[in-house]
């Protein structure tokens, strides 16, 4: 399992915004992306989410309060649906104490958090603490939302770190396709109906003559391949 900071070229494949407002590209930083192969173990969430560096900045979200009515601090997470990935678990550090995760408005879960450990915070001048939490999603997807909650009644919350934990999408099973290259026994099929008394009409006759010329090309293709 690899884990990076998202920037730059990665910003285009995960996406994070929040309903309150924050300082222009301010998020991006917070967020954090850990890879893993399919059948991979479980993203380690003690390490990830571990107290931050000393003098690390936290982004602050900040409630609109020209808006009059109530506003959650929701953050959005996407994936580039292109992109070959979901998001499979997510994990925060930060002042709100606990999360919902809804896929769209279907709600996923709560996690309830753990006290990490207390910073200063330089710009509002007070002792912070931060929790984390984390989520496995029952299913992969490409787009969620976590609604921040218990962190009092401040206008403000606290983000130091947003790790998405996301997997290459599952390939659909060709379990039950026929393997390239595969023939049909058109001689046994027509053996059969005969042995039942069964005579093709003249339009199945015309499909199985088709049928079978198809299946002659493609054994020259193969032959000269």
């Amino acid at each position: 399992m690899e884990t990076e900071t998202v920037h730059g070229s990665l910003t285009r494949r995960l996406t994070l915004a929040s309903s309150w407002d924050a300082a222009c590209g301010a998020l991006a930083q917070s967020l954090r992306l850990t890879r893993a192969g399919l059948g991979a173990r479980d993203a380690d969430w003690e390490e990830l989410l571990a107290p931050p560096a000393p003098g690390q900045d936290h982004v602050i979200l900040k409630r609109n309060l020209n808006n009059q009515d109530e506003n959650p601090c929701f953050l959005y997470l996407r994936c580039d649906p292109h992109g070959g990935e979901e998001i499979v678990s997510i994990g925060i550090l930060s002042s709100a104490r606990n999360m919902e995760v809804y896929l769209g408005e279907e709600y996923c879960g709560t996690s309830r958090g753990k006290n990490v450990c207390n910073v200063l915070d330089n710009s509002e001048h007070e002792k912070i603490t931060l929790y984390k939490k984390y989520l496995k999603l029952e299913s992969s997807t490409h787009a969620c939302k976590i609604k921040l909650l218990s962190f009092g009644e401040k206008n403000c919350a606290f983000i130091s770190k947003v790790v998405v934990h996301v997997r290459p999408v599952s390939a659909p099973s060709s379990a039950g396709s026929p393997a390239l290259g595969s023939r049909i026994d058109l001689e046994k099929v027509q053996t059969i109906m005969e042995s039942m008394g069964s005579k093709l009409s003249p339009g199945a006759q015309q499909l199985m003559n088709m049928v079978r010329f198809q299946q002659q090309d493609w054994t020259d293709i193969w032959k000269r391949d």
